[in-house]
């Protein structure tokens, strides 16, 4: 008899193939790579990564949302969560993350921030 498993989802998923990209800490420091989404909801995410991540680690993720009529044609998504589970699927890991907290920045404030810290390392 095949066993029946309750769903633990609180919000729908979106099919939604777009990449993103990640950052988690590591012992040596930061760590940045990028990623492909597989699903989104509000309250997580799924994507596929060449490397596992630590279950309950934290995570830093972006990703580009194209909008027409904005001028920049976008804005990215920047999502603090953490890692709920980890399966290896052929050459690739799958990742799930709970999102913890969002919000929508103009890239245009990324990119200034990043020019800006660059600076101050130089």
């Amino acid at each position: 008899m095949k066993e029946v498993t309750q769903e633990r989802r609180k919000a729908q998923r979106f099919p939604l193939r777009l990449p993103l990209e990640i950052k988690w800490q590591e012992p040596s420091g930061a760590a940045r790579q990028p990623a492909n989404i597989r699903n989104i909801s509000a309250a997580g995410i799924y994507f596929l990564l060449d490397r596992e991540l630590q279950l309950q680690s934290k995570v830093e993720f972006f990703v580009r949302l194209h909008v027409k009529g904005v001028p920049s044609g976008g804005v990215l998504l920047q999502c603090l969560g953490s890692i709920v589970r980890v399966e290896r699927q052929d050459d690739q890991v799958g990742v799930a993350a709970r999102i913890d907290r969002y919000r929508f920045v103009r890239p245009t404030k990324v990119s200034q921030k990043r020019r800006a810290k660059k600076r101050k390392r130089t």
